[in-house]
């Protein structure tokens, strides 16, 4: 009966522990969700350096602006990136399961 109280007591202990580490990491996940994010700095920057990279061979240095504007029950996204080697793209996209529009940002222009 000894050995028994032992794993109960064991069970006890691991239970009482898993239930402070969840706490502990669910404390930090919504400590992260209310950090303020650095700008360009959204899930879509990761699709569109990638998108950036196979389409124009840009490596993405920064987002130098970018805006998300409300589209009924959508997120639009525009802004401006520039690469290492100093070109600068102007994007954008209506929904968020399509492509960006990615095109040259020429003086002229912008």
């Amino acid at each position: 009966m000894a050995g028994g109280r032992r794993w109960g007591d064991a069970a006890v202990a691991f239970a009482l522990g898993l239930v402070v580490t969840i706490g502990l990491w669910g404390g930090l996940a919504v400590a992260a969700e209310d950090a303020p994010r650095a700008p360009g700095d959204g899930p879509w920057r990761m699709i569109l350096q990638d998108q950036l990279k196979k389409e124009k061979g840009c490596d993405l240095k920064e987002v130098l602006s970018y805006q998300e504007i409300p589209l009924g029950d959508e997120i639009m996204i525009e802004g401006r990136v520039s690469c290492i080697d100093d070109r600068a793209f102007d994007f954008t996209r209506s929904r968020k399961h399509q492509k960006f529009r990615i095109e040259l940002c020429e003086p002229v222009v912008c």
